[in-house]
């Protein structure tokens, strides 16, 4: 078998770029939990990776990136509702400006206006610490770098992007993080050697089939934003290991 990853970044009102719709999501995750699928926390997943860990047929990963706002106003009470586990990339630099002062009032923004208030008003759009420990019980949480490569408040080496957010993970949640997640989903082996000193799993946003066959390095993951219907048939395609991985092969991405 195979187990697919699912990737998400944001939960809206509306569907857009990036973004699937409360509506979209809600059905999305009440087929997953009426259909009997296990879904996982990382932990569960790198040990399946590492061969260590035997699981049943239906079983998925739902990960998000970014740490965007809408996910703790729209997707963790949808999860919380069905008792679906799910994982979160953070952008550590991102969380910590989110976290400073007073916040302000949320607004569910589509990707580009996020990426557009973000650096002028982080608080609106990102995360907070005091949210992320509340989604704990839903969430787990783990990195995507410190500054996402933007720049938008200061910038670093990709030393700093891997040891940054692993201390920063470790002093605000007590997380020893082992999965990291490319931003944008560009790396190349250089970047990958560097990674592997500080993480165990790297997570890419290239689709096709994850086996428990000990590789840790590129592991692949379906981008979500259609209907229920389109990800039950992603499903079927990417829990069998030979139709998921000719079917990656014509569609990568």
């Amino acid at each position: 078998m195979s187990v697919p990853v699912l990737m998400y970044h944001h939960v809206l009102p509306e569907s857009g770029f990036i973004a699937s719709s409360v509506e979209e999501f809600d059905r999305q995750m009440r087929f997953l939990a009426e259909s009997g699928y296990r879904s996982l926390s990382s932990e569960e997943f790198l040990r399946y990776k590492k061969g260590e860990l035997k699981l049943p047929g239906k079983s998925v990963f739902i990960t998000f990136d970014d740490g965007w706002r809408d996910n703790a106003a729209y997707a963790y009470p949808i999860l919380k509702k069905y008792r679906l586990k799910a994982t979160i990339f953070l952008v550590t630099e991102w969380i910590e400006q989110a976290s400073v002062g007073r916040r302000s009032d949320y607004e569910p923004l589509q990707h580009k206006a996020c990426k557009q208030t973000a650096p002028l008003d982080p608080s609106k759009v990102i995360l907070s610490w005091d949210e992320i420990e509340k989604m704990a019980d839903v969430f787990d949480y783990h990195s995507h770098t410190h500054t996402h490569r933007d720049a938008y408040f200061g910038s670093c080496t990709w030393e700093e992007e891997f040891t940054r957010s692993k201390e920063i993970l470790k002093r605000r949640l007590g997380i020893d993080s082992r999965h990291f997640c490319w931003p944008r989903g560009k790396y190349d082996e250089e970047l990958m050697s560097e990674a592997k000193k500080h993480y165990e799993i790297l997570y890419t946003v290239e689709r096709g089939i994850n086996l428990g066959d000990g590789r840790t390095d590129r592991i692949k993951r379906i981008a979500v934003k259609k209907s229920d219907r389109w990800l039950r048939k992603q499903l079927r395609i990417f829990s069998n290991p030979l139709i998921g991985s000719l079917y990656a092969k014509i569609k990568p991405q």
